[in-house]
């Protein structure tokens, strides 16, 4: 086999109770052609990077040395070994090798392949090297860019089956209480076939947490699979805004936010379990915003079917006695304005609070010898 080039992917994936995380290098070498240099990338939810390193017929010639130091081209086309199972509270790690050859073929090597400590050491030894030659003070050039959704659905990016579907939200608000994070969570049931578990989660601000939980039979998960596999959804995940591109352009509330996050069982890929992909605001706005309304009506839809609920009190949180409350931060965020707020509405109509005016007050937040209606410190009024 004559190798003109080839690509190397290093995944480090941490998996815990709660979340799962992982980050991508991916180098890309030519071996043949004028254009010699090593081309970095580096992709997140908020942008990609582009860096360029030197490529010279020495450096090449290293990784033909590896390349027959372990007979890796003897690996292409046998079938690899499964992937340990990473598990909470532990890392691992994911390497992907593709050989490209002068007759137009690629060859993928996974370095399970091979018995286990010759697959470790191999990966292993491209990894150092490929870290050794595009350290900082090598690097050629630099490039960030914000790949729209178009470009991001020609990556590739294996994955398992679906295993999980969620929306979540969070508003902010400038009042007491008022930021509020929900999620409404859909996930299949390892040992009850076409029944899932939905859970409902509320939380807004220093209140106790909300959930409800119930199971129901579905299908959903045969829907969004297959929209997942037509719309190669994984890497919408990268997509990203341009923070250049004028505001009047593309309109985002910074105020709120929401998002749709798939988990896939990479168990047979990586070894991760459940890793977590989002379509958020950036991929909606740049051409994904019918998928992202199929699949809130697929999740609302099996919401409703299982008939989860959390129940929201309309009392208004903000007319709540502050005094002594828990989380409460007197002149906060105009915490102060809230609790004036608050007397002036437990006043009975056609009265106004009628402050002492003998003199300086003092206030209970520690502030002496005031002499105007209102705590400057803290907005407290005079009593």
């Amino acid at each position: 086999m004559n190798i003109t080039g080839i690509n190397f992917k290093h995944t480090r994936i941490n998996i815990s109770e709660e979340y799962t995380f992982d980050h991508t290098n991916e180098w890309d070498l030519p071996f043949e052609g004028g254009d010699l240099v090593i081309t970095k990338i580096t992709r997140d939810e908020t942008d990609t990077k582009i860096c360029k390193y030197p490529l010279d017929q020495e450096i090449i010639s290293q990784f033909k040395d590896l390349i027959a130091k372990f007979d890796i081209t003897e690996w292409c086309g046998k079938t690899p070994a499964p992937p340990k199972i990473i598990e909470p509270g532990n890392s691992g790690i994911a390497c992907i090798l593709t050989l490209r050859s002068d007759d137009g073929t690629e060859s993928e090597i996974t370095f399970r392949e091979a018995p286990e400590d010759t697959g470790k050491k191999a990966s292993a030894e491209f990894s150092l090297l490929l870290f050794e030659l595009t350290k900082d003070d090598k690097k050629l050039s630099e490039e960030v860019i914000y790949p729209a959704l178009k470009e991001c659905r020609s990556l590739k990016e294996k994955h398992g089956p679906v295993i999980a579907v969620e929306t979540s939200s969070f508003e902010s608000g400038m009042m007491y209480n008022s930021n509020i994070w929900r999620r409404q969570t859909i996930e299949k049931i390892p040992d009850k076939e076409g029944i899932v578990r939905v859970t409902l989660y509320r939380k807004q601000g220093n209140l106790p947490e909300q959930t409800d939980i119930k199971e129901v039979a579905s299908d959903i998960f045969a829907k969004v699979q297959e929209i997942s596999d037509r719309e190669n959804l994984p890497v919408w995940h990268y997509a990203s805004i341009d923070p250049s591109i004028p505001p009047e352009y593309v309109v985002m509330d910074y105020s709120a936010s929401s998002c749709i996050n798939i988990y896939y069982d990479d168990s047979l890929i990586t070894g991760a379990p459940k890793i977590k992909r989002t379509i958020g605001e950036a991929a909606c706005k740049m051409g994904g915003k019918e998928v992202d309304k199929k699949l809130s009506e697929l999740i609302n839809e099996c919401v409703s079917q299982s008939g989860a609920k959390i129940e929201v009190s309309n009392v208004n949180p903000f007319l709540a006695p502050v005094e002594g409350a828990p989380g409460t931060m007197n002149g906060f965020m105009g915490m102060g304005m809230f609790q004036a707020l608050n007397t002036a509405q437990q006043t009975p109509a056609g009265t106004t609070p009628s402050p002492d005016s003998a003199g300086p007050w003092n206030c209970s937040c520690g502030k002496t010898g005031l002499t105007s209606k209102f705590c400057p410190e803290c907005g407290s009024p005079r009593s």
